[in-house]
This record gives structure tokens, C-alpha cells and sequence, in this order.
């Protein structure tokens, strides 16, 4: 078969390199040329990006665009690939390529006759993509948004729309490894420093990468992903299922929020630190009482790499606040409506008052922010009998639908769950892998079940993110040697994942 490879360096708007990504003296793309220049001749490689690069990369076959569309992609690659049998398909982010993994899978895509050859199981940046060129026109059939952004997983994508129609190979790992959501490339701060930590292993293999990421889950946390900040003290309910009705206020008739200015200290703190964030203002209280939502909203804004998620009852907000966040944010603002469930009798005795109004302002979000939008109930045992019909009914309306397992706050509430998810075997907790929690005057306790405030790491108005999540860093430590703080051993979040 005659190899074509492509590398896709197109730098992604949303995620951009600050501190380019450079160990032992070569640059992430660099190694993936030296990984492509041994399965094919210069002539055969070509590379997609934005802008001329200085040399010696600019000796290389380069297309160049200043804004790529999924359409432009796909036609690119048809028009490069003629005269080619098959197309070898990588980023040009991932140090890590395998040789030995991508001979073994091109053997296999040449054996079975596959029109495409993926590996599942292993961590992102492993392994390439191979298809054979052929099938290039068939997946342009399949797009739906010409216009729309080239993902990661845009063949994959294309593929499984039109599944049956193509002989597909499967290369599985020994391990799998999904479970950890990792990505070994350099797009982004996070996935940067566990590229150089894990350089620091000295890996001379994809085995050697799987044991390395097995045996030392301290490489795995490296800066923070979500950051949940309480905005608003004022709730509208006292739920039965959630804690904060037991924290020693009146949460119906208090007022105290967050001001302007100090959330902007903690969304500033946490984009110098981390780079690309998640941003999520539901930790306590309801963000609907925040006096100027809109706000909040031009702020994160003012910051391209940041999602912003709110979660919320459904109770309390003015249409004119949510046509505000559409104009500002679009569509980088998710928004999670907790309803509980179907049943008005149920809600009332659960939550409260306000069943029609949740419903009311869900149809609004569902109409500002179709894509974003979604509806979640909680499964407990007061709810597990309407549960399967409030999946039902809500699937038949939208996709975006969140069964949320009951969390008993390491024992503050009763015990309501109606299964053990929990894995077989105990592994250091997501939440202090990725999440930092900041509540209204800017403490940060170990994380939202630390309801007492019994191991706060500091104040993020007064002291640097860093400093903080460095503290936080000596209890997953503990954690990874089995060792557990008397907060975190009645715990069973610790499986559970944000973002």
C-alpha cells in the first residue's frame, strides 16, 4: 500500500499555547516529524496549519489556511491523498506517537482489508489514525455542519454515522485506560505538564507509558479543571437531599453574595494558573439571586479559554438576565436545571414550592441554548419509581439529560441511595485530582463535601491558587497511598467526575 501521512497542526482558538511545549530539547511537533519521517519519505508527509513556521519546519510540505472549516479539511485531505492507497492520520500535539504500535496497526489495516484502523483503550496521543483514501468522498457525504471546527475525533465521528457501510480495525490496549481521561498532547497548561512529567519517567514505549500511568497517579494531577465558586448565600428551597439547609443560616431570606470585584481576583487567579477552566457559580445558593448575572457573564467572557456552567433550581430568574448571557456568551454557558423529578407531589415534599416555574424557565433555556441546556433529577429512593419516566419524557424532547447519583455528604444526610456504583477497588479522588472550591468570602475548603470547614487550605483573595492547590496536593498524595482523612473515608464521590 502506498502511505500517505498527514499532521494536523492547526492550533486549536479555544486553548491557545501559552508556554510552548519543549523536553529534552525538541518541541512536540518536532518529535512527531521524527515519528512520521520513519513510516514514510518527506514527499509523503504533508502538514495543515494557519501560518508559515521558521526553519527548519518550513521544509516541509505545508498547507496553510488562516481558518479551516470541516469542509476545507475534507477536501484537503482528498486532494492531497490521490494517488495514494491509504492515509495515516495524526496530530501534530502528541509527543508520544508509538512506532512499533502504528507498524503493528498498519499490518493489521493491510491484512483485513480495513477501511479504517483506530485504537481503543488507550490514552489519546498514542496511536494514529488510518484509513484508506477511497473512502474520503463517502465521509463528505456524512457531514452535517460544513462550516463547523475540525475536532479530534471529527473521522471517527464521520464513521460511526454511517457505521455498517465500513470495515473498521480495532487495535485494543492491554489495559484500558478511558477511565483515566487523559490526553497525552500539548494543547493545553494541563495536558502539557503530564507530558513533561511523564517524560521525566523516560518511557521508551507505549507499555512502558501504560505501567508509568498505572503505578503513578501522582503525574496525573496537575492543575485544576473545574473551579466551583459559591456567588449567592439566598436559596429558594430547603431541599431534603442537599445539606446546605443544615449550615446555620436562614438561606430563604439571606443576602450576601460575592462581589463583583472578588470573582473577578478568582476567575483571573484561576485562568493564570490553569489556562483553559470550567467555571461553575451553583456551589451553594442560587445563582439566579446574584444581583447582576450579566456581569458575570462579561467577565468570564473576557476570557476566551473559560466555559462557564451554571447549575440551578429553575426558580428566580428574569428572561431578560438569560437573553443578556445568550448575547454575551452564546453558547459557551451550560446551563444544568435540576427538576428533580416529573411528579408535583414529590417535588413539593423534596423541594418545595415552584414546580411551574421550573418548567417555565426550562422551556426559555431550551429555546436561548438548545445545545447547552439540560435537565437533571437526582436518584434517590423517593425518586427511583418516576425515574425511568422522567427519562422517557424528557428524551423524547432532548438528548442532554443527567441522572445525578445521591450524595450523602460523607454521612451528613441520610443514606438515600438506591445502588453502590462505587468502583471495586478505591482510587485517589477525582476532586482533588482537578476541582478547586472557593466559597462566598473566598476560603477554600478541601473540596464541597467539607461542609464544616474542617480542612480549609487557605483564602484565594489573600493568597495564590498555587499556594492552595499545593495544599490540597499533600491530601491526594495521601490518597494514593491509601490513606484517608476521616472526611474522605465515608466518601463515595470520590469516583465521580466534573469536568
Amino acid at each position: 500500500m502506498k502511505l500517505l501521512l498527514v499532521i494536523n497542526s492547526i492550533p486549536s482558538s479555544s486553548t491557545p499555547e501559552a508556554s510552548p511545549y519543549r523536553s529534552k530539547n525538541r518541541t512536540a511537533l518536532e518529535r512527531v516529524l521524527e515519528y512520521a519521517l520513519q513510516i514514510v519519505s518527506k514527499e509523503s508527509l504533508i502538514l495543515l496549519g494557519t501560518e508559515p513556521l521558521p526553519e527548519p519546519l518550513n521544509g516541509f510540505r505545508w498547507i496553510l489556511r488562516p481558518n479551516w472549516t470541516l469542509r476545507d479539511f475534507l477536501h484537503v485531505l482528498r486532494d492531497v491523498s490521490a494517488g495514494y492507497d491509504t492515509l495515516v492520520y495524526v496530530y501534530g500535539d502528541c509527543p508520544f506517537l508509538d512506532l512499533s504500535l502504528t507498524r503493528k496497526m498498519l499490518q493489521n489495516h493491510d491484512r483485513y482489508f480495513a477501511d479504517y484502523t483506530f485504537a481503543d483503550g488507550y490514552p489519546y496521543g498514542l496511536t494514529p489514525e488510518i484509513l484508506e483514501t477511497r473512502i474520503l468522498e463517502a465521509l463528505e457525504r456524512l457531514v452535517d455542519n460544513p462550516q463547523g471546527p475540525i475536532q479530534r475525533d471529527t473521522l471517527f465521528t464521520l464513521i460511526s454515522k454511517d457505521i455498517n457501510s465500513f470495515d473498521l480495525e480495532t487495535e485494543l490496549s492491554p489495559v484500558d485506560l478511558r477511565y483515566l481521561r487523559i490526553s497525552l498532547t500539548t494543547d493545553t497548561k494541563r495536558n502539557r505538564l503530564l507530558c513533561l512529567a511523564l517524560d521525566q519517567e523516560n518511557p521508551t514505549s507505549a507499555q512502558d507509558i501504560l505501567t508509568i500511568l498505572q503505578t503513578k497517579p501522582e503525574i496525573l494531577r496537575t492543575v485544576p479543571a473545574y473551579l466551583s465558586v459559591q456567588i449567592t448565600e439566598k436559596c429558594p428551597h430547603r431541599c431534603t437531599f442537599c445539606p446546605y439547609p443544615l449550615m446555620g443560616m436562614d438561606i430563604l431570606q439571606a443576602e450576601g453574595f460575592m462581589p463583583i470585584e472578588s470573582f473577578s481576583r478568582v476567575l483571573d487567579e484561576g485562568v493564570r494558573f490553569c489556562g483553559d477552566l470550567v467555571v461553575g457559580v451553583s456551589l451553594w445558593g442560587e445563582p439566579s439571586y446574584y444581583p447582576n448575572f450579566p456581569a458575570l457573564c462579561e467577565l468570564v467572557a473576557s476570557y476566551p479559554e473559560t466555559r462557564f456552567v451554571v447549575e440551578t433550581s429553575g426558580i428566580g430568574w428574569k428572561e431578560e438576565d438569560l437573553n443578556k448571557a445568550k448575547d454575551i456568551l452564546g453558547d459557551r454557558i451550560t446551563w444544568i436545571v435540576d427538576l428533580v423529578t416529573d411528579q408535583q407531589e414529590w417535588y413539593r415534599s423534596l423541594r418545595g414550592e415552584g414546580f411551574q416555574e421550573s418548567r417555565r424557565n426550562m422551556e426559555i433555556l431550551f429555546s436561548l441554548f438548545p445545545q447547552t441546556s439540560y435537565v437533571q433529577a437526582v436518584r434517590m429512593e423517593e425518586t427511583e419509581e418516576g425515574l425511568e419516566e422522567f427519562y422517557r419524557s424528557w428524551k423524547a424532547r432532548t438528548p442532554h439529560i443527567i441522572i445525578q447519583k445521591y450524595d450523602w455528604f460523607s454521612g451528613l444526610l441520610p443514606q438515600r441511595k438506591v445502588t453502590d456504583l462505587s468502583p471495586l477497588h478505591r482510587f485517589p479522588c477525582w476532586h482533588l485530582k482537578r476541582d478547586l472550591t472557593v466559597l462566598l468570602d473566598g476560603s477554600v475548603p478541601l473540596c464541597r463535601e467539607d461542609l464544616k470547614r474542617e480542612h480549609l487550605l487557605g483564602n484565594l483573595f489573600q493568597q495564590s491558587i498555587e499556594e492552595i492547590w499545593d495544599r490540597m496536593g499533600k491530601v491526594y498524595l495521601d490518597h494514593t497511598r491509601g490513606a484517608y482523612p476521616a472526611l474522605c473515608e465515608k466518601c463515595d464521590e470520590y469516583y465521580t467526575y466534573n469536568f
